[in-house]
């Protein structure tokens, strides 16, 4: 059911039918060449009607239950404010179809919103009336979070409505399990803080080996055309760093960690598609290390750590293209998914000094770009890297490159067949960075933290079907089989390690009306290849286990 939040003006109904372009084809985003013909008029957003669906249809008769009912009543749906000032579009301005996708990838994006959509209601005196329909996701809920994998669990109890009174603030508390640690958590999020274009999270965990406190402020660049942006972080944590080698802890580093970093970027140049930016970056973080505990013996020599400061000051730059478009059913389950086939790139170097508090003098680098493809019909290939490394007493230290492309293809709307790999790197890795393969680390079906090394190939391969069946009207029914490998280089001339390899099936659950764990596993894994503590035995696999 659809509420009015906002007031239409007199006429709107009535009014002329807009232009409209003479073939839809090819439209990357639905509704595209709509607006493309309305902005080749001429015309400039008019009068605007903000309208509202609640988690349920409760029009639609196969929906209206006792159980969608009372959710329906209880929710608190998203205050008009709040959207208003999501929508990045205002009465008076020139129509401009790009920034019409950008408004609508700019409400979707918010984790209390299941669906979004910018549509033109009619056409009269130069402007253009506009419908912004937002769909409402259930938001506040008793957050029970559980995963499996390597025979380890994770789980989550926590209390949390992510758009707390309707205000898209998310305000939640809770406990929860990670691999390495428990914690007491305090979370508030907020898109719109103070009623501004600046986002601010703030993070509180009472760690059972420590505790960790973040705050973050952002000014992003909400539109192609924004002509700054900035964002502040700081963090301040104490907590254990373990060290694992087949799938056994063998050491923990008590390690005291305070950070702080900004940045501010202008644009510079805008050609209608790519944009340019450059600014200023800053960056102050200390470590600082107990004496390493001894867990296992034997299985893993000591690990080295030393205090150490970084504090640098220097340029970043950064491209955007914007060459977005619209997909079904590659990460998510009849959710649009929005994504960037265009260029992304960073890059900042920043010298850090002793003059303002580093422990030595000399550059750090950092450099990260995506980019996507179309390669064929039904098939897109998403693809990101990122470099980093800093000089430190004469040498290169914590040299870190990783580089990662996912395929999907759709041979018919419910299949996506799916092929992911990725390389990782660490040359000189400072104690808080580790590369591992194991269960959570997108090897299925065997131990968590089972191999380390300096060096780590993955790759996954699956095969997805997404059922029209639905529970509850709540949950789409879908399936999966997958085969997961990774290899890694032990370092210290041990080499690279043998091919390790799992498969696995079951089912895959989309979650069509909640704002979190959109997308469930259920399915067990078998190893394919045995070592040393690994046996031909299915694992089950719960939870949301993978980010492609």
């Amino acid at each position: 059911m659809l509420v009015a939040l906002g007031v239409a003006a007199p006429g709107v109904a009535a009014a002329p039918v807009c232009p409209r372009p003479a073939a839809v084809t090819g439209e990357r985003w639905a509704g595209e060449a709509e607006w493309q013909a309305i902005q080749r008029a001429g015309l400039r957003y008019g009068a605007i009607r903000i309208e509202v669906d609640n988690v349920y249809d409760l029009t639609d008769p196969r929906e209206n239950t006792w159980y969608t009912r009372a959710a329906d009543f209880v929710h608190i749906r998203t205050r008009e404010w709040v959207v208003k000032h999501l929508m990045l579009i205002k009465p008076g301005q020139p129509v401009s179809a790009q920034q019409v996708y950008e408004a609508i990838r700019h409400l979707r994006e918010q984790t209390f919103v299941r669906a979004a959509d910018i549509t033109p209601l009619g056409c009269a005196d130069g402007t253009v009336n506009v419908l912004v329909d937002v769909r409402d996701a259930w938001t506040l809920k008793i957050d029970t979070r559980f995963a499996r994998a390597g025979n380890a669990n994770e789980w989550r109890f926590k209390l949390e409505d992510s758009n707390f009174l309707g205000t898209g603030r998310t305000l939640a508390i809770g406990r929860q399990k990670t691999l390495e640690r428990s914690m007491n958590v305090l979370e508030y999020l907020d898109p719109t803080l103070a009623n501004t274009d600046w986002t601010m999270a703030a993070y509180y965990e009472d760690l059972s080996d420590g505790k960790a406190e973040s705050l973050a402020i952002s000014r992003p660049f909400l539109l192609d055309t924004t002509p700054w942006g900035a964002d502040f972080a700081a963090l301040n944590q104490h907590l254990n760093l373990g060290f694992y080698n087949r799938g056994v802890e063998a050491w923990y580093l008590p390690q005291r960690e305070r950070q702080f970093q900004a940045d501010w970027q202008k644009l510079l140049s805008f050609d209608g598609k790519t944009a340019l930016r450059a600014g200023i970056a800053a960056d102050y973080e200390h470590y600082g290390y107990g004496p390493p505990v001894e867990v296992s013996p034997g299985v893993l020599p000591p690990p080295l750590a030393y205090p150490r400061s970084v504090a640098g000051i220097g340029p970043v730059v950064s491209l955007h293209q914007d060459d977005y478009a619209s997909f079904m059913n590659l990460r998510e389950v009849e959710r649009v998914e929005d994504y960037n086939l265009g260029w992304d790139v960073s890059a900042q170097v920043l010298w850090d000094s002793t003059a303002l508090g580093g422990t030595v003098n000399g550059p750090g680098v950092t450099v990260t770009a995506s980019k996507g493809f179309e390669p064929l019909p039904k098939w897109v290939v998403l693809t990101d890297g990122e470099f980093s490394a800093r000089r430190d007493g004469g040498n290169w230290r914590n040299e870190s490159l990783t580089a990662e492309a996912t395929a999907y293809g759709q041979p018919w709307s419910r299949q996506t067949l799916v092929f992911h790999v990725d390389y990782a790197s660490l040359l000189h890795p400072d104690p808080e960075n580790r590369l591992y393969i194991g269960g959570f680390q997108a090897l299925r079906g065997y131990p968590n933290f089972y191999a380390t090394g300096n060096r780590r190939v993955r790759v996954t391969v699956a095969d997805r079907i997404v059922t029209p069946m639905v529970w509850f009207h709540t949950f789409q029914v879908g399936f999966v089989v997958f085969s997961d490998s990774a290899i890694v280089d032990r370092g210290a001339g041990q080499g690279w390690s043998k091919w390790y390899s799992s498969a696995g099936a079951g089912f895959r659950i989309g979650n069509l009306r909640g704002s979190f764990n959109r997308v469930l596993y259920f399915t067990v894994a078998e190893p394919l290849v045995t070592d040393v503590g690994i046996h031909r035995r299915p694992e089950w696999v719960v939870g949301n286990v993978l980010t492609f």
